[in-house]
């Protein structure tokens, strides 16, 4: 793992029918420039919980996409993000 003060990561809880949805419409606002991001499922409660991990400056692109592809999305709160895994 190597630090990067210019990541911040972002907590996202969706629906659990809309996670695919939701993957869709960050790939394509954003492409290559998403990080890393974490998907788990709650079955028991039908939620999914995505952890995104982008550059600060990408956040609000970031946040954009996912208002228009999911205005149902609850959004967590912003914190730098540790690390990231290079592989």
């Amino acid at each position: 793992a190597q630090a990067r003060p210019d990541l911040v990561a972002l907590t996202i809880r969706i629906d659990t029918l809309d996670a695919l949805n939701v993957r869709l419409a960050l790939h394509r606002a954003l492409g290559g420039d998403i990080g890393i991001y974490v998907l788990s499922v709650d079955h028991t409660h039908e939620q999914c919980v995505l952890q995104l991990q982008c550059d600060r400056a990408q956040l609000d692109a970031l946040m954009h996409a996912v208002m228009s592809g999911l205005p149902r999305a609850e959004f967590g709160p912003v914190r730098p993000a540790r690390a990231i895994t290079v592989q």
